[in-house]
């Protein structure tokens, strides 16, 4: 009866096992990855300094955009208008 009680426990430890091998695997990958997230109240370090802005690639960027948006979009809102005066009665 001892034999068959202690095969028992045994077995049923066996077979809990993997879930809590799983389950602390599982916990401990989330933790690991937690790590690399700051909190939210999280101070920011004195020693870190800000990144200066980089104006000059800014501006260029936004004059660049500016050079393609603007008379696109003046020629895709402006067609009827520019149609209208092209054609000024004359269909």
């Amino acid at each position: 009866m001892f034999a068959r009680v202690a095969a028992r426990q045994s077995a049923q430890t066996l077979l809990r096992r993997p879930q809590q091998a799983n389950l602390s695997f599982m916990s401990s990958l989330r933790s690991f990855a937690r790590s690399f997230e700051p909190h939210p109240f999280q101070r920011v370090p004195v020693t870190a300094k800000p990144a200066p802005a980089d104006l000059g690639r800014l501006i260029k960027k936004t004059a660049g955009n500016a050079v393609v948006f603007f008379p696109l979009a003046g020629g895709l809102l402006g067609w009827p208008y520019i149609a209208k005066t092209l054609v000024d009665g004359s269909v």
